[in-house]
C-alpha cells in the first residue's frame, strides 16, 4: 500500500510540476514580446498571471491553458494525497520501528 502511494504522489507532483512549468515557459516569452504592461503580471503571478494571459489570447494558447490547469489539478492531487495519507505511513513505520526496537 506504501509502494503505491508514494509512486502515485511523486508520479503527480512530478507530472504537475513538468506541466506547470511548461505552460508557464510557453506563456512568459509571448507576454513580454506584448510589452511590459502584459508581461509583468505574467511573471509576477506565477499561475494566475500566466492563465490569465493564455485564456485572454483565445484559441492561440488553448494548449497553454490546458497545461496551466492540468498541472495546478496533479500538484493538487499530490499534495492532498501527501497532507491525507503521509501521517498515516508514518505512524504506521514509527509503530513497526518500536515494535521492532522493543523485541532486540
Amino acid at each position: 500500500m506504501f509502494t503505491a502511494f508514494a509512486l502515485v504522489s511523486t508520479l503527480a507532483l512530478a507530472g504537475g510540476g513538468l506541466l506547470l512549468l511548461i505552460g508557464y515557459i510557453g506563456t512568459l516569452p509571448a507576454a513580454f514580446n506584448q510589452g511590459l504592461r502584459v508581461g509583468l503580471p505574467v511573471l509576477l503571478l506565477p499561475l494566475i498571471g500566466p492563465l490569465w494571459f493564455a485564456h485572454r489570447q483565445g484559441a492561440e494558447f488553448r494548449r497553454e491553458v490546458i497545461q496551466l490547469v492540468a498541472g495546478s489539478l496533479l500538484v493538487l492531487l499530490a499534495a492532498g494525497l501527501i497532507m491525507t495519507y503521509g501521517p498515516y505511513f508514518a505512524e504506521q513505520q514509527a509503530a513497526e520501528l518500536i515494535e521492532a526496537a522493543k523485541q532486540r
